[in-house]
């Protein structure tokens, strides 16, 4: 073989060499690309089944989204079990009342009719709390070697500022008829000396401010010729009968004395346990005075006309009952005595007021309550109470050494405080009061969450939530408890030990009322029976809420319950 046909072999051998090493290289990257195209279809195919499954997670959770807009817990659902509740005092009245002018003073000594002193005014006004009272204040000045107008101004100089004022001075206090044309009629004044009298008049408003009236005329004096004074006392009185209404208690009857002088200013009523049939009288400053005896108890002061009065003593025993009456110009008359001879006696405490609670007003706190009862005798009034210490109206005997904030009528539902400082935590208590003058026993608030209060709505947008089939479970780590819906009871009194109940807040359409269907736009409170269910929700313990719908997604909240303090509601979320 030539040396020609041997590199023709040769170069035909490097060529197929290289084409059976591009086939290699072609098959390679073909194998390549099918494993690519492999894991690129896996990874599509997984990514597509992840946002179907978001997909249908966001379209569940859509289809019946609810959402919870607060959590409150409430350690006594409508004050229910307590007496002393609790509130900081809002932003105070803390302005006087404006204007009031004492116009004039004016003495009637001439001899034949009653002496009096005549004083007119305009009250003043009050914006804020409103105007309470108005209290009259006097001095005198008795001077033989001055004239009348010079003891006049010495008595006006001791009546120019509210500090000058104490209250020795204090000659009445008016609480009603408040007006552009006030008039006060004076008949202590004396005339038998020729005294100089001035006269003061201060409004005061229910949070204790006070304004002293600007005076134009405020002195006058009498004459000692004249001697008209009302110096007789209120005559014609009497006590007549007795009555048993009931086995604790006596109705006392009398006729009411008159007086034709300066006319009748009030009734009183006493009670003892002495027998006696009259009593001694002293002349003090030329008025007849009745000396009591320091063993009677005063029942009552009334007007004069009442005739009659029920009293029921706290212990078995004979009493007797009598009426001192006093006239204007401060003379007393003695009208005489009945006898009861008690067999039994009303010594057990009334039922606490119901339903105590307070809020935030303007410029003052706000007290309310419903009626208490007593099975024995009734109520007779509520007693108001403030502290700045829990722990100094928890008992009946401390209340009872403790001079009240108010004290109102059986048929008081509610107070209004006035008289706080801005941002003072204040405690209240309510306290009834019978016939016989037992006290109703204080009630410390709970210090665990009796009730949970919780505003939900839907998602914007999303379907519906059906509650009569919702369930909510809630656990506080001991017991676990899962509730139904109520939808025969709206209100916290539909809830109990396995369902909750609603409160419409907010339902423009009407349909949650109709269909129990919580919709767009629409807001209810949901309540839970804490107490009931068996759940111990103290302070520092924890609890979790799942509200489960039939078409959507759970809804998860986790709470912690924060330090009680005092107050009635609880924010918990």
């Amino acid at each position: 073989m030539g040396l020609h046909k041997i590199r023709q072999l040769s170069a035909h051998d490097e060529e197929a060499d290289i084409g059976i090493g591009t086939l290699i290289i072609f098959i390679a990257i073909v194998l390549v690309a099918a494993i690519a195209a492999s894991l690129i279809l896996y990874a599509a195919a997984l990514l597509q089944e992840q946002a179907e499954r978001t997909a249908d997670d966001a379209v569940s959770e859509v289809a019946g989204g609810l959402s919870v807009v607060n959590i409150a817990g409430d350690r006594n659902p409508d004050g229910e079990g307590s007496t002393i509740v609790s509130g900081y005092m809002p932003i105070s009245d803390t302005q006087a009342p404006i204007g009031g002018i004492l116009w004039n003073v004016t003495a009637s000594a001439d001899g034949a009719s009653t002496l009096q002193i005549v004083l007119n005014w305009p009250s003043a006004d009050d914006f804020g709390s409103g105007l309470c009272e108005e209290i009259l204040y006097r001095t005198s000045v008795y001077d033989p070697t001055n004239p009348a107008a010079l003891n006049e101004q010495i008595a006006r100089n001791r009546l120019l500022t509210l500090d000058q004022l104490n209250p020795s001075m204090e000659l009445a206090r008016i609480t009603s008829g408040f007006g552009s044309s006030v008039q006060c009629s004076d008949y202590t004044a004396r005339d038998d000396n020729s005294t100089s009298y001035a006269y003061a008049v201060v409004g005061v408003d229910r949070a204790g401010n006070r304004v002293l009236y600007t005076a134009i005329d405020s002195s006058t004096s009498t004459v000692d010729t004249s001697h008209d004074e009302d110096l007789t006392p209120p005559s014609g009185g009497s006590m007549t009968s007795t009555a048993t209404p009931d086995e604790y208690s006596v109705a006392l009857f009398w006729v009411p004395a008159s007086d034709s002088g300066s006319g009748v200013d009030v009734q009183k009523l006493y009670r003892t346990e002495e027998s006696i049939s009259s009593l001694s009288v002293s002349i003090q400053d030329g008025r007849t005075v009745v000396t009591v005896p320091v063993t009677a108890t005063l029942l009552g002061e009334f007007n004069s006309t009442t005739s009659s009065h029920v009293d029921s003593p706290s212990e078995i025993g004979a009493y007797t009952y009598f009426i001192v009456v006093s006239d204007n110009a401060g003379n007393e008359e003695f009208v005489g005595t009945l006898s009861y001879n008690a067999q039994t006696s009303d010594s057990i405490s009334p039922d606490n007021a119901g339903a105590v609670c307070v809020r935030q007003a303007p410029q003052s706190l706000s007290i309310s309550w419903t009626e208490a009862a007593d099975a024995q005798t009734s109520v007779s009034s509520y007693l108001i109470f403030r502290s700045t210490s829990m722990g100094s109206l928890d008992t009946v005997e401390e209340l009872m050494a403790m001079v009240p904030l108010a004290e109102l009528d059986s048929d008081a539902r509610n107070y209004s405080d006035y008289s706080g400082t801005t941002g003072t935590l204040y405690y209240y208590a309510v306290v009834a009061v019978d016939s016989a003058g037992n006290y109703a026993q204080s009630s410390m608030p709970s210090n665990t969450i009796q009730m949970i209060e919780i505003k939900v709505k839907v998602v914007p947008g999303s379907r519906p939530v059906q509650f009569t089939t919702m369930m909510i479970e809630i656990t506080d780590g001991m017991t676990d408890v899962t509730l139904s819906f109520n939808p025969g009871q709206f209100g916290a009194s539909g809830a109990d030990a396995t369902r909750y109940s609603a409160e419409i807040l907010r339902d423009p359409d009407n349909t949650f009322a109709t269909s129990f269907s919580l919709y767009d736009c629409a807001l209810v409170k949901i309540f839970i029976d804490a107490g009931e269910a068996g759940l111990n929700l103290h302070e520092g313990s924890s609890f979790s809420l799942k509200f489960i719908p039939a078409i959507g997604q759970p809804t998860l909240e986790e709470c912690r319950v924060p330090y009680l303090g005092t107050y009635r509601y609880v924010t918990l979320v």
